[in-house]
């Protein structure tokens, strides 16, 4: 895992591809503390991943570089209450959770029709939509009542800015990286 983290550079991403599940990974002096975030079977996550990339580099010049005290607590607390959400899968509790103020009113900026598509999405049942990293691809919430509604009106609003996205529902892979022998693929 520590290898895998310092060549792919980023945690979220690597430790739940080898572990599975929904995890948090938080650096200390000298080695990463791995947390498991408990996800409630209802919620369903929603990709979308528009025809058009941002840099990292481009998305990280319209950051602020210093933020607000405020701004700071808003999202601490609500970090707290997006974890006891996907526990719960209360989608009061998401809808308020999903709520940013350090880097999605900054990023949405560089990504065509992001407000439309984010209004779309809650309109047919989204909890809410974040911007995934340094986007431009969105993690959309939602339960399995409302997810393919609200696949179509992502994609369907992005259309309409000319945009192509690759727009789908996933699941949480609980396992991680699976190890095939040889004589289990012939």
């Amino acid at each position: 895992m520590e290898l895998a983290i310092s060549m792919e550079g980023h945690p979220d991403n690597v430790v739940p591809a080898l572990i599975g599940g929904c995890r948090l990974a938080v650096t200390s002096q000298t080695s990463w503390k791995i947390c498991d975030v408990p996800w409630h079977k209802n919620i369903i996550p929603i990709v979308a991943i528009p025809d058009f990339e941002i840099s990292t580099e481009d998305a990280r010049k319209v950051l602020p570089t210093q933020v607000s005290r405020a701004d700071t607590i808003f999202n601490t607390a609500h970090l707290g209450l997006l974890l006891r959400g996907l526990a719960t899968g209360r989608s009061d509790w998401l809808k308020t959770a999903l709520q940013d103020k350090l880097h999605q009113p900054y990023r949405k900026q560089l990504i065509a029709g992001y407000d439309t598509v984010n209004s779309a999405a809650i309109d047919v049942g989204a909890y809410g939509m974040v911007i995934s990293g340094a986007g431009p691809t969105l993690l959309a919430l939602t339960d399995m009542e409302h997810s393919a509604d609200v696949v179509a009106a992502i994609a369907a609003t992005w259309q309409q800015y000319g945009i192509i996205a690759s727009v789908q529902p996933l699941s949480i892979d609980q396992q991680g990286v699976k190890i095939i022998s040889q004589t289990q693929i012939q």
